[in-house]
């Protein structure tokens, strides 16, 4: 399945096409980057906002209630569930 992800920050658009494992992975490979230390959802550095759609994760352990309320997610754990803009 085909979503399109918008990188807010920095004016960018590319279509997922479901070959990367997740979207800090994505965002790396089309030159985004995204701050991250852990790689697998515990430690939060990569936490970014979500501006609008729906990610799947496997794991949300690296964010607090505040950060959930405040629609950031772990984008070394997540995949798309739709068309996404996000903070990056």
């Amino acid at each position: 399945m085909s979503f399109q992800i918008e990188f807010k920050k920095t004016g960018r658009t590319f279509e997922w096409d479901g070959t990367f494992e997740n979207l800090l992975e994505f965002a790396e490979e089309k030159g985004i980057e995204i701050e991250n230390v852990c790689r697998v959802g515990v430690c939060g550095t990569c936490k970014i906002r979500l501006f609008s759609g729906e990610v799947s994760m496997s794991t949300d352990e690296g964010l607090s209630e505040e950060d959930k309320v405040n629609s950031l997610f772990l984008p070394c754990v997540a995949i798309p569930l739709s068309n996404l803009v996000i903070d990056a």
